[in-house]
């Protein structure tokens, strides 16, 4: 994989040590379709990302229509001659003063893999939906600090996919593709009818879980069974696992199986905010895992049964009552599997 953080690196570093008479610095990043540049501005080493478009412009319409935010600018330029390509136009993405360095390769980093891997939708498609979701993500304040909750939340979301990888190794990681709790989903994890809602618990002597809102255990025609996936976390500053260290080795496996796969789950990381190295010092032991089916008879609130003028009711079950609603936990992986098989 492309690391553009050590392109850019590398020329600024070459820059430093070559005449001031060169205005910029060019290096080939990938030379098949699409081919891709990143450059230098010696000036003030401002990155650029040159995307090849071939020998015809696109629309003005499609250029004006690209998501655009302070720090960026994207124009399109042509090149009678770049490299070996002859009469070529480029999409030109530059850094502008008020984008940090750091942030600004994210984006670019993120953009690159995208055209990389994604090369069956059209560069203007994948570029616009790049820019878009971080377009959201800045109007969403960019990266901020987790709080405690929900540090613990993603470690228990990230447990069970890690768990899920180690128990069908031969798969596709395609449970990536159901997480839908970094998206704000009602259910953290959505499979065929079957919704799957991780709870934390981090207290020794409770059994309590928080269930947020009245419509979280709804069940419905597209949802026809819910399964609570409790995590009993022992929190330490010294032994078991950092949520740094978890979603590290979580990427790992699902690359080894899948770029694709593993670009969609660091574009769930960006959705939630997560910056990388700064959960490193606090770690958690999992002591033990439990699996409750909520269904009709389970002790839960939902719309239909609140007096009205009543909403966004948040409440806790105490699941020492829940006992008849226990099962295995070793079956609900089975609900999450490719082939939709659960037997």
């Amino acid at each position: 994989m492309i690391n553009l953080k050590i392109e850019f690196e590398e020329m600024i570093s070459e820059l430093k040590q070559q005449s001031d008479d060169e205005f910029y610095k060019l290096k080939v990043l990938n030379y098949e379709d699409p081919v891709l540049f990143a450059g230098i501005d010696a000036g003030n080493y401002h990155r650029q990302l040159y995307i090849d478009l071939g020998e015809n412009p696109w629309e003005e319409e499609q250029l004006l229509s690209l998501p655009k935010w302070r720090g960026l600018s994207i124009k399109q330029e042509f090149f009678k001659k770049l490299f070996l390509l002859d009469g070529h136009y480029f999409l030109v993405i530059k850094q502008e003063d008020e984008q940090s360095n750091e942030i600004f390769e994210a984006v670019l980093q993120n953009l690159v893999d995208h055209l990389i891997i994604n090369q069956k939708d059209s560069i203007f498609s994948t570029t616009y939906s790049v820019l878009d979701r971080w377009r959201a993500f800045f109007q969403r304040g960019g990266f901020r600090n987790l709080s405690e909750e929900q540090q613990r939340g993603l470690f228990g979301e990230l447990w069970f996919i890690n768990e899920w990888l180690d128990k069908f190794p031969g798969q596709p990681p395609l449970v990536v593709e159901q997480w839908e709790g970094p998206t704000k989903g009602r259910i953290d994890f959505k499979g065929s009818k079957c919704g799957l809602e991780i709870k934390t618990v981090n207290e020794k002597l409770t059994k309590s879980i928080k269930i947020s809102n009245e419509n979280q255990l709804k069940l419905s025609e597209a949802v026809s069974s819910i399964y609570l996936y409790v995590c009993y976390l022992e929190q330490s500053k010294t032994h078991g696992t950092s949520l740094q260290d978890l979603v590290v080795k979580v990427r790992e496996k699902i690359a080894s199986r899948s770029e694709r796969i593993a670009l969609i789950f660091n574009d769930l990381l960006t959705d939630l905010g997560f910056r990388e190295e700064e959960y490193a010092d606090t770690y958690y032991f999992v002591e033990k895992v439990e699996v409750y089916e909520a269904g009709e008879n389970f002790p839960r609130l939902i719309k239909e049964n609140l007096p009205k003028g009543i909403s966004h009711v948040t409440y806790n079950i105490d699941l020492t009552h829940c006992s008849d609603f226990e099962r295995d936990s070793e079956e609900i992986y089975q609900y999450f599997r490719v082939d939709g098989n659960h037997d």
